[in-house]
């Protein structure tokens, strides 16, 4: 019976210790299946995020094809109907178009403005800017100005350069009349202590005088164009070759520009 019972508990001992040892077994298979799924989930995921970046980058460049594309079909529409297209044959009936330098929508737009600017009423234009823009300048400082402008002709500036700066101020203290002084003074007021009075720099001076307050308006027009002028108005009217159609104005500093300038050529060509 002793014998017996010694062995149901050898028995038993030994079923615990097996079945410790399986737990452990199993919690340690379990950790390694649970290691080897999460690497490989990583994987995974690192794989489809590169997939989707791949993707992406795959649809913009698939984008910016398509509109390349696009923008070659109109560029062959506008070739075509371009007047300077012409195909040039070449071997194996391959066609290079030729260079165009002319944008097709430009000669609409041209036709449309020449249109309109050659059915506008150049005088009704004039006489509006005239009669709306108000004369804000000095009638008495224009006079002033033209005053000074006549008195320093060639003659008298060749003169005046050639002297020293205080025998040239002291000579146009001299000749000028009091009210022109005033000019001069105010040219005066306006130098630093390092300036040096200069003739040339105050008549520039008065010229600027003059033209902020000229009550005349200037009409330019192209060749071949009516005389606008009238002197009573104060309209005075002159060429300026550049102007293809309209007119250009200016009046009190101010320009209003209703013309199309033909293309700039350089001295000599």
């Amino acid at each position: 019976m002793a014998v017996f019972i010694a062995v149901v508990v050898v028995l038993a001992v030994l079923i615990y210790f097996m079945a410790v040892m399986l737990r452990s077994v199993i919690s340690q298979a379990n950790q390694q299946v649970n290691g080897y799924f999460s690497k490989n989930l990583e994987i995974y995921d690192e794989r489809y995020r590169d997939t989707i970046h791949s993707m992406n980058q795959m649809h913009m460049e698939q984008e910016s094809l398509s509109r390349e594309l696009r923008g070659l079909k109109n560029e062959m529409i506008s070739y075509r109907t371009s007047p300077f297209y012409a195909p040039r044959p070449l071997e194996r009936d391959v066609y290079i178009p030729t260079a165009r330098y002319v944008d097709n929508d430009f000669f609409e737009e041209y036709k449309t403005v020449k249109d309109k600017l050659q059915s506008i009423d150049k005088r009704s234009v004039i006489e509006n800017v005239k009669n709306v823009v108000p004369f804000t300048g000095d009638m008495d400082r224009y006079e002033l100005a033209c005053g000074i402008v006549e008195k320093l002709n060639f003659d008298a500036l060749y003169d005046l350069c050639t002297s020293q700066k205080e025998e040239q101020l002291q000579v146009l203290q001299d000749c000028l009349e009091p009210k022109e002084q005033k000019l001069l003074l105010e040219y005066i007021d306006d130098m630093t202590e390092l300036d040096e009075f200069n003739v040339l720099s105050f008549l520039d001076y008065v010229r600027k005088v003059g033209r902020d307050n000229d009550p005349h308006l200037f009409v330019y027009v192209g060749v071949n164009e009516k005389d606008y002028s009238n002197p009573e108005k104060g309209i005075v009217c002159d060429v300026d070759t550049n102007i293809c159609e309209g007119l250009k104005i200016i009046y009190q500093n101010k320009v209003y520009d209703y013309s199309i300038y033909k293309t700039r050529r350089k001295v000599g060509s």
